[in-house]
């Protein structure tokens, strides 16, 4: 097998793959053999029918050249990455399928490979963001949270709601909705009962229930999961108008601030100077926090892709959307640039992750684990599925520390109060920033980050 990788534009690089004759009948005649192990053929005893048998039979060898175009595909594919001196990220070799000429003339094979690396003199430390001031909680927004909490973790509803009652967030609301598939051009209609606010319902279901009453309809925008048209096949969302009507809406009782101090502290007694407004101070200070690094992860992200030319993957980027597609979002949800800049990120982390000293502790990965089992579902008893988990566990826990890694090394002014010695990570306890939504996550889609190539049945 001779291999040549040839320089082209950009992140594309041309390959061509060069078997001869005798090495493409080298695979035939082992796959013969393979195929007549356990034939059973009058006059001779099984694992010793000729080789001669398989070739005078025309579908038979049909079958063995299929089989070693698979394996001729898959040795390219194997070769190629590991020859290439780049990431390879994406394989686009040329589609053929074997013949007996083959076994004459020889095989060549051409395509192209895409490859990331990160360029020379990549900048990725001391990145000047903007100026952040300290977030802090007064007050009234810690009644504010209490209040919210106190209904969100209520169990009992109130009796004697009047039926005319209003929807505000955490109320309980039953209604009925109707819409056309604009695929199919049917009508969907179904019930369902929501708790107004849980993060779980989209934003726009929740502003627009909130001040509606039982018997009211009202007309909406809204977002829909649509399963596939076959069984087993995959569903997708689609913001659509649809006719929404209330049936009911109830409201639960709010705990009493006793318990809900309870329910915070787990049944357990609270510390010195623990009090039920330090704790819910504790947790909006978390969340303000969290939106900062948020913030600057997103503002460093476009810092360090403006700074570095790096090719771009287009052929990488084409098979992300088509997943995204595949997966249920609707293309006129798909952002390009989002999902380019998004899978160069992770492009980078994973290379960064190898130069810096970044090495993720059980804590963190187990926290990962259980993300992705939230997003995912459980694996169960499957134990292939299982050990995935726990891989792209370990490498979405790497990939987070190399964020944490790179913002602490960016400079801005409020630095200090966030990373420094006392600032707001050490008040809070936070050893490392936790596991927090991705940019991948939040355009919908999960990233492969190794090479890829187009599925080709030969």
């Amino acid at each position: 097998m001779d291999l040549k990788i040839e320089p082209d534009e950009g992140a594309k690089r041309k390959f061509q793959v060069i078997y001869t004759g005798d090495e493409v009948r080298t695979r035939v005649d082992r796959m013969v053999r393979e195929a007549l192990k356990d034939v059973k053929v009058p006059g001779y005893r099984t694992g010793h029918v000729p080789a001669s048998y398989a070739r005078s039979r025309p579908p038979l060898m049909a079958s063995v050249h299929e089989d070693v175009t698979r394996n001729i595909h898959t040795e390219i594919i194997e070769t190629l990455v590991k020859k290439s001196d780049e990431v390879v990220v994406f394989l686009d070799p040329e589609e053929f399928s074997l013949t007996p000429e083959h076994e004459k003339t020889g095989l060549s094979l051409s395509g192209i490979l895409e490859v990331f690396s990160l360029p020379q003199g990549f900048v990725y430390e001391k990145i000047a963001l903007s100026p952040e001031s300290l977030p802090s909680v007064p007050k009234d927004e810690i009644e504010k949270a209490i209040d919210l909490l106190s209904r969100r973790g209520a169990t009992q509803f109130v009796t004697d709601l009047p039926p005319d009652t209003a929807a505000e967030e955490s109320d309980v609301v039953d209604f009925t909705f109707s819409f056309i598939d604009p695929a199919t051009g049917l009508s969907r209609d179904g019930r369902q009962t929501i708790t107004v606010g849980d993060p779980g319902v989209p934003e726009i279901l929740t502003r627009s229930l909130i001040g509606k009453k039982a018997g009211e309809s009202f007309s909406g925008k809204i977002p829909f999961n649509i399963p596939g048209e076959k069984k087993g096949s995959p569903g997708r969302t689609e913001t659509l108008e649809a006719t929404i009507g209330i049936h009911s809406v109830r409201r639960m009782k709010p705990l009493t601030r006793e318990e809900l101090l309870s329910t915070m502290l787990g049944g357990k007694e609270p510390a010195a100077g623990e009090t039920l407004e330090s704790l819910v101070e504790k947790r909006v200070l978390e969340q303000k926090v969290t939106e900062v690094l948020h913030r600057k992860m997103e503002e460093l992200v476009v810092e360090v892709l403006s700074r570095n030319a790096i090719p771009v993957p287009e052929g990488r980027i084409d098979l992300e959307i088509d997943r995204m597609k595949r997966g249920g979002i609707p293309e006129t949800e798909i952002d390009r640039e989002r999902v380019k800049r998004d899978t160069i990120w992770w492009f980078i982390l994973d290379s960064l992750s190898e130069k810096i000293p970044v090495s993720p502790g059980i804590q963190r990965v187990e926290q990962e684990f259980f993300s992705l089992v939230q997003r995912a579902g459980s694996p169960g008893k499957d134990d292939a599925k299982r050990n995935e988990y726990i891989e792209q566990a370990m490498i979405s826990a790497r990939r987070r520390l190399t964020e944490e890694y790179l913002l602490r090394k960016s400079t801005f002014s409020g630095w200090e109060d966030i990373f420094g010695a006392k600032g707001l990570l050490e008040t809070l306890g936070w050893n490392f920033f936790g596991v927090l939504p991705s940019p991948e996550e939040q355009a919908g889609h999960d990233h492969d980050h190794d090479h890829d190539h187009k599925g080709h049945s030969h």
